[in-house]
């Protein structure tokens, strides 16, 4: 493709122009290809070019029967410098998802923006210093914490207006800053994180947080997190996993985790406590694994998680058993397929029930609810032309009490990360 034609686009805002030029340079490094570097020298003068591809369809009616539909094309691409002096990086990176199929009557299905409009954003644009092994990031970057994430299951992850500063000191890693504004995974604007929460005031607030995490043994952790958006609510967090070997092939890995959440100042979304907690039991012999887990939510309201993906271990693709009252458990199972003869294939499956839930309201009770999930991965071996292309195909159906039908769920993606 030729670097002329970016010029060209008087239509486009500066913003989405510049996060389309990410995503064209990168594709262009890729096609076009650079000669190999001399002995020393790194490629692209040092330049780090960023390019993952992703394909996602998604079909699905709710529990009521209302239908949601596409298929896009997209994913993200740009550029990291190198470390100028061990000392200053900078970072562009497009995000876009385009649209292939969706129906003005299937909206919903969060691949596209509402309206099933294509998404195109610059998502990320930060400037970093690191001294003293403590590295600060400002700007637009990926944060991914418990209850701040990438929520990366559609098309475009969520990212973040922040200021951060992250480290680490023996076994354990710590970050922390405030953020000003998120772009969810459905939208190509930056709003304010109170906006972002649901807050209904005009005097807009950022949220500020903290966490570290110990890494006291292989596979095992414990770790904290705090987060508070003035005047909506603020969350603590604290879990942890602790792995025994059973054998020389089987490990039981045992998990807990634990949750405060409480409106602050103006309490935008109500005014309201309540907490979260979850145990789990997960065990890998081989090729196999099987998972159980329990999860309870207090009475006082809904778990929030405006922010990313719910930490919760029983968030499956549909629900994430966060409701006030709710009591579920679920059951698991994996299968790595490499020892059996089809290498880069593995398999999974999980079946939730959530019982007791409530209205924090009015106390009346809600109906109980199950979901069921499978999945499986390809992924292509490494040293392969396709290495970092994965393909996924996943299934869900959800079933409450009370509703006319069950609600499915169908998701096919194909991600390519690709190896400069």
């Amino acid at each position: 493709m030729s670097y002329a034609r970016l010029t060209f686009v008087p239509s486009i805002a500066p913003a989405r122009w510049l996060a389309v030029s990410c995503l064209v340079l990168s594709g262009a490094a890729l096609a076009q290809g650079a000669p190999p570097p001399a002995a020393g020298e790194k490629p692209f003068g040092g330049f780090e070019p960023v390019l993952h591809l992703r394909t996602y369809y998604l079909d699905q009616e709710s529990l009521t029967g209302a239908p949601a539909a596409a298929w896009a094309l997209g994913g993200w691409g740009g550029v990291r410098s190198p470390w100028w002096g061990d000392l200053f990086q900078v970072g562009l990176i497009g995000y876009t998802s385009l649209k292939l199929y969706g129906p003005d009557d299937k909206d919903g299905s969060r691949l596209l923006a509402p309206g099933q409009e294509t998404i195109t954003v610059l998502g990320e644009a930060y400037g970093a210093v690191r001294v003293l092994g403590q590295t600060f990031v400002g700007y637009r970057q990926r944060i991914n914490r418990p209850f701040i994430n990438l929520q990366d299951s559609r098309m475009v992850p969520n990212t973040f207006e922040a200021y951060t500063l992250s480290g680490a000191a023996s076994d354990v890693s710590y970050t922390g800053g405030y953020i000003t504004k998120m772009k969810k995974r459905d939208a190509e604007h930056f709003v304010w994180m109170s906006d972002a929460a649901g807050g209904s005031n005009s005097d807009h607030k950022g949220t500020a947080f903290a966490g570290a995490t110990w890494d006291f043994v292989k596979n095992g952790y414990v770790r904290a997190d705090f987060q508070q958006t003035g005047d909506v609510f603020n969350t603590v967090y604290v879990d942890g996993r602790y792995p025994i070997a059973l054998d020389s092939q089987t490990v039981l890995a045992l998990g807990a985790q634990y949750y405060h959440q409480k409106s602050v100042g103006a309490a935008q979304i109500g005014d309201f406590s309540t907490w979260g907690a979850g145990l789990q039991a997960a065990i890998t012999s081989g090729p196999f694994g099987g998972q159980v887990y329990y999860t309870q939510t207090g009475k006082g309201f809904d778990t929030q998680a405006p922010y990313g993906d719910h930490p919760s271990y029983l968030y499956l693709m549909q629900v994430a058993f966060n409701s006030a009252g709710e009591e579920a458990w679920g059951i698991g199972g994996t299968v790595n397929f490499a020892s059996l003869g089809a290498p880069g294939l593995t398999a999974a499956a999980v079946y939730a029930n959530g019982r007791n839930r409530i209205n924090a309201t009015t106390g009346a009770s809600i109906p109980n609810r199950e979901e069921t999930n499978v999945r499986a991965d390809y992924a292509f071996a490494k040293g392969t032309v396709l290495e970092g292309l994965v393909a996924t195909l996943r299934y869900s159906w959800l079933h409450q009490d009370g509703s006319p039908q069950t609600a499915p769920q169908l998701r096919a993606i194909i991600n390519y990360d690709v190896r400069f």
